[in-house]
């Protein structure tokens, strides 16, 4: 399967379902915006959808209401919305509750866009973001074509990938420290653990790309939700 992956272009796989709703999440850093367009382009017919997206609507929805009214955690970002939570400074466990407070911020329009899918036309589709947190996704995991992917990474990968993206940039390296995004990590994994093992799969990203994309297509061919064409 990881050979198959360098034809990017060609699709080798199809859904089961023309109702697929797939999440992939993960802390920042742990390749998500990597991996999800090599699964997409894999699949015959699956869409991305970021939810950097969702972001920026929530923010211009808050716009709309009364300034009491506002939920400020849309301005903020999984690595510092601490910073609204008790007296703003950073704990492990404040770091968790502002990243769950902006999580659920940002992710509360799926329920808005989910049931309107189908009757728009849209199916099979990927969403890709670190706010897709386990205990958010899940009521959106009922239906059998639906499918959770936890993207696992470790500390010389997340160093790595900051230093690509962020270069010696001292603010980047103080928000996406490695100690706040492993105690993020260690979140999410144990609330993927209460998840059914056949509506959640736990991928470790730390070596080739194409890899991390072949393990997710497993996962996805062994609970019945793609086949091979032809």
């Amino acid at each position: 399967m990881q050979e198959r992956l360098s034809n990017i272009g060609r699709p080798e796989y199809e859904f089961t379902s023309q109702k697929v709703l797939l999440f992939l999440t993960g802390v920042p850093l742990s390749g998500k915006s990597t991996i999800a367009p090599l699964v997409a382009a894999s699949v015959k017919s699956c869409a991305i959808q970021s939810m950097d997206i969702f972001r920026l609507m929530a923010q211009e929805l808050e716009k709309t209401k009364p300034e009491k009214d506002r939920n400020p955690f849309v301005h903020y970002g999984s690595c510092d919305s601490y910073k609204l939570v008790g007296d703003g400074q950073y704990t492990q466990r404040g770091l968790i509750d502002g990243y769950m407070a902006y999580s659920r911020a940002v992710s509360s329009l799926l329920g808005l866009v989910v049931p309107k899918l189908e009757a728009q036309g849209v199916q099979d589709l990927l969403f890709e973001g670190v706010q897709l947190a386990p205990d958010i996704i899940e009521p959106y995991l009922k239906g059998k074509d639906a499918r959770l992917i936890i993207l696992r990474t470790n500390e010389p990968k997340l160093l790595s990938n900051r230093r690509e993206i962020f270069g010696d940039n001292a603010e980047m390296e103080e928000r996406y420290s490695t100690e706040r995004l492993l105690v993020l990590q260690d979140e999410i994994l144990k609330q993927g653990k209460k998840i059914p093992s056949d509506k959640v799969a736990v991928i470790d990203n730390i070596g080739e790309y194409t890899e991390t994309a072949s393990q997710v297509l497993q996962f996805l061919s062994k609970t019945g939700l793609i086949r091979q064409i032809g």
